[in-house]
């Protein structure tokens, strides 16, 4: 009995390998979503061209994958003081409800990529795809 073969993982694998194959058209697309998302030379959130990280400043830490251009950063950063303390009297008047669900879903949105860019099935399909 020692020398009978457990093929069931075997096919599961073959089956991996075969959608890869058939689908490999629709994995690059997501591969250049997720690529775009973190490039260092365009804005996250404008997609305005930024001149690349910048190594005086540190990350910040919720934007550690993605850069933002300067205005975008200042919107980020009111943004997130208002998240924190609330709306006052001085801000800005675009800063209403709907910019702050901007904001909020544009966060959620790198988060959501992030995770789905480290997720162990993602990490499996790149390591068959380049088999």
């Amino acid at each position: 009995m020692e020398k009978v073969l457990n093929i069931t993982a075997r096919l599961k694998d073959r089956r991996r390998k075969e959608q890869v194959e058939a689908y490999r058209d629709k994995f690059e697309a997501v591969q250049r979503v997720l690529q775009c998302s973190a490039c260092h030379f365009r804005c996250a959130m404008c997609g305005r061209q930024t001149k690349g990280p910048d190594s005086s400043s540190p990350p910040q830490p919720a934007l550690a994958e993605s850069s933002l251009c300067e205005s975008c950063l200042s919107e980020f950063e009111a943004f997130q003081k208002i998240s924190k303390e609330g709306r006052s009297e001085a801000d800005i008047f675009w800063h209403n409800d709907e910019w702050i669900e901007l904001w909020a879903c544009w966060l959620d949105y790198q988060r959501s990529i992030e995770k789905f860019r480290n997720s162990f099935d993602f990490n499996r399909l790149r390591e068959k795809s380049t088999d």
